[in-house]
C-alpha cells in the first residue's frame, strides 16, 4: 500500500477528520461524488468502532494495486483491542455493503480491518500523482483548530517514537561493540554507559557516579588520567589518555585507551562528552616485549663486548703469567751458580785465613754464609713453585701411604730428635702426580714438626675419608661427585683462623725468622699442588691448640 495520510482515533472529533480525508482521497482518484460519500461513510463507520473501544487506534489511507484487481483506494485500521464480532457485526455489515471489499482479522496483536474501493479510471493513478497526493495531504491546511492540534500532536508523537527507536538502536549498537562506551558531563558524572562498561567494572551507573568512576583506574595511572581530563575540560579539547582498569571478573588490571569528544550546542557550549575505552593491553604487552628485546639486544652486545675484552685480558694475563713463571724459573736457576761461588769462597776464606782473622771478621763471614744459605733455600723454593706453573703434571696411580712413608724417612732425624708421635691412618691409592704430592706432604709434615713449642711432644695425625661433593667447604666447579678428604692435624702453636687465606700466599709468614725458620713459600706450593689436582686446600686452627690442614682431592 502507498500510504498517503495517517490519523490517530482518540475521540469523536477525529471522526470528522476521517470523513473529510476519506472524501478527499476518493476525489483525488476520480470517483464520483456518490462514490466518494459511500467510501467515506464506510470508513467513518469502522472508525467509530475504534473510537468506541477507546484504545488509540490508527487509520491509514492510501492506494494499492495488484495484477488482478488493479488500482484501489484503501483504508487500513489497526487497534490493539480485540473486537468482539457479535456486538460490532451490524456496523461491519453496513460498512461491507458500501465498499467493494472488507476484511477483518482478530488475533493476539489486536484487530485489523481493511476496506477497499476500486478505481474506475486506472489512468488517474500513477507514481507521480501518488507523490503529489502525499505532499498535498502533508501540507493541507488544518480543517479546524482541533485538526491543527491533532497534527502537531501526531508530529510530536512520531518524533518521540523516532527518538525512542533511535535511542534503542544506539544502545544496541554500543552494546554490540567491543568498547566501553560512555557519555558524561564536564564534572565527570556519567549519563550513559553501555553494557560492556558495566560488566567490566562490575557496578551500575548510579554506583559508579557515587564513587567517581575515574577512581577505578590503577593508582599509578589515576593522577595522569585525572590531570589530562582536567586539562580537556578547561580547554574544551578532546580528551585522550591511557590507564589500567581493574577487570571485576578476573581481577586483572587491563590497559585501556581513553578517548572523549565534547558535544556542543548552537552557542558552542559543551552539552556533554561522548567517549569510549578501548582495550590496548595486548598492544602494551607487545610494546613492552619490543622494549625488553631491545634492552636484551643491547645487553647482549655489551656482554659480547665484555666477553671479548675478558678473553683478551685472560689471554694477556696467561701470557704474562707464563712469562713471569719462565722468568722466575730462569732467574732462580741462574742465581744459584753465583751463590754457590759465594759459599765456596766464604768456606775457603774461613778454612785458609780463619785463624788470621779477628773475631769481628769471622762473625761477618758467618753472617754472609747464613744469608747465602737462606738465599739458596729461597731460590730453591721459587724454583719449585715456578715448576708447578710451567710444567704440566702427568697423572697416574699414586699410593699416598708410600709417599707419606718416604716423607717420614726424610724427616727421620727431626722426628727422632723431638720424639714425635706419627699416627698415620689408612691411606688409599689415587690418581695424581707423585712428585707434586710428595712436595705437598713434605711441606705439611715438616711444618707440623717445626711449629710446636720446645717443651711439647709433637703428635701428628694423618687420616682420610670419602665425602660427597655437597659436603665440600666451597662450591665445586668440577665433574667429580666424591672427594677424598686428607687431614693433617698437629698439637702445635696454631694460629688465628682469620689468617687462613693469608698463609697460602707467597712469602707470607705469621712468625719472625728468628722464631721459626722458613721462606714463606711452602704453603703456597701446597696450595698450587692442590689446584693442579683439581682439589682444594684449607685449614682450621686456634692459637695454642694446634692446626689441622684439610686437603680435598677429586675421586673419578
Amino acid at each position: 500500500m502507498h500510504e498517503l495520510t495517517k490519523l490517530m482515533l482518540d475521540n469523536e472529533m477525529d471522526l470528522i477528520l476521517v470523513h473529510k480525508r476519506s472524501m478527499k482521497l476518493a476525489e483525488l482518484v476520480g470517483l464520483s461524488l456518490a462514490a466518494q460519500t459511500t467510501f467515506a461513510t464506510a470508513v467513518s463507520e469502522v472508525a467509530r468502532l475504534a473510537v468506541i473501544s477507546g484504545d488509540h487506534a490508527s487509520l491509514r489511507l492510501g492506494v494499492s494495486s495488484n495484477d488482478i484487481k488493479g488500482w484501489r483506494i484503501v483504508a487500513y485500521l489497526h487497534d490493539r483491542q480485540q473486537y468482539p464480532v457479535g456486538p460490532f457485526e451490524a456496523a461491519l455489515a453496513h460498512a461491507r455493503r458500501l465498499v467493494d471489499e472488507l476484511t477483518i482479522e482478530v488475533n493476539g496483536k489486536g484487530t485489523s480491518i481493511e476496506l477497499y474501493c476500486a478505481v474506475q479510471d486506472l489512468k488517474s493513478v500513477n507514481s507521480d500523482r501518488i507523490n503529489g497526493w502525499k505532499k498535498l495531504f502533508l501540507h493541507e491546511p488544518p480543517a479546524s483548530p482541533y485538526d491543527d492540534i491533532k497534527r502537531k500532536n501526531s508530529l510530536l508523537q512520531e518524533l518521540a517514537e523516532r527518538l525512542s527507536q533511535s535511542e534503542q538502536q544506539y544502545k544496541q549498537v554500543t552494546n554490540s561493540l567491543p568498547l566501553l562506551i560512555f557519555t558524561m558531563t564536564s564534572d565527570g558524572k556519567l549519563t550513559y554507559v553501555n553494557q560492556g562498561f558495566i560488566s567490566f567494572l562490575g557496578k551500575p551507573l548510579e554506583e559508579l557516579n557515587e564513587e567517581g568512576w575515574l577512581r577505578h583506574f590503577h593508582e599509578d595511572d589515576y593522577a595522569d588520567v585525572t590531570r589530562i581530563w582536567a586539562d580537556s575540560v578547561a580547554t574544551g579539547l578532546p580528551f585522550k589518555g591511557e590507564g589500567r582498569l581493574r577487570n571485576s571478573l578476573t581481577g586483572d588490571s587491563i590497559w585501556h585507551l581513553v578517548s572523549a569528544t565534547p558535544l556542543r550546542n548552537a552557542n558552542q557550549e559543551i552539552i556533554h562528552w561522548t567517549g569510549f575505552l578501548a582495550d590496548i593491553d595486548v598492544q602494551k604487552g607487545i610494546e613492552q616485549t619490543l622494549r625488553d628485546n631491545e634492552e636484551l639486544r643491547q645487553n647482549k652486545s655489551q656482554l659480547e663486548t665484555s666477553q671479548q675484552q675478558l678473553a683478551d685480558d685472560i689471554g694477556e694475563l696467561n701470557r704474562s703469567n707464563t712469562e713471569l713463571s719462565q722468568f722466575a724459573y730462569v732467574a732462580s736457576h741462574d742465581l744459584q751458580e753465583p751463590l754457590r761461588k759465594i759459599q765456596a769462597f766464604s768456606s775457603m776464606l774461613t778454612e785458609q785465613y780463619g785463624p788470621a782473622l779477628d773475631a769481628n771478621a769471622q762473625d761477618i763471614i758467618r753472617r754472609m754464609q747464613s744469608a747465602t744459605g737462606r738465599m739458596q733455600e729461597l731460590i730453591r723454593g721459587l724454583l719449585a713453585y715456578s715448576r708447578l706453573n710451567t710444567e704440566k703434571p702427568s697423572f697416574h696411580s699414586v699410593s699416598l701411604a708410600a709417599i707419606v712413608d718416604e716423607v717420614q724417612g726424610d724427616l727421620e732425624t727431626a722426628i727422632r730428635d723431638r720424639n714425635a708421635q706419627m699416627q698415620i691412618g689408612l691411606l688409599p691409592v689415587i690418581q695424581g702426580n707423585t712428585l707434586q704430592l710428595r712436595q705437598l706432604f713434605q711441606n705439611l709434615l715438616s711444618n707440623a714438626l717445626k711449629f710446636i713449642s720446645a717443651d711439647r711432644v709433637p703428635i701428628i695425625q694423618v687420616n682420610t675419608r670419602t665425602i660427597p661433593v655437597d659436603q665440600l667447604p666451597i662450591s665445586s666447579t668440577g665433574k667429580a661427585t666424591r672427594y677424598l678428604e686428607v687431614s693433617i692435624a698437629d698439637n702445635g702453636i696454631g694460629f688465628d683462623d682469620k689468617y687462613v687465606d693469608r698463609i697460602f700466599n707467597l712469602f707470607q709468614r705469621l712468625h719472625g725468622r728468628s722464631e721459626y725458620a722458613g721462606t714463606g713459600i711452602g704453603l703456597a706450593i701446597c696450595k698450587k699442588v692442590a689446584d693442579n689436582h683439581g682439589g682444594y686446600l684449607t685449614a682450621r686452627s686456634q692459637p695454642g691448640k694446634g692446626a689441622t690442614f684439610l686437603l680435598y682431592l677429586p675421586l673419578s
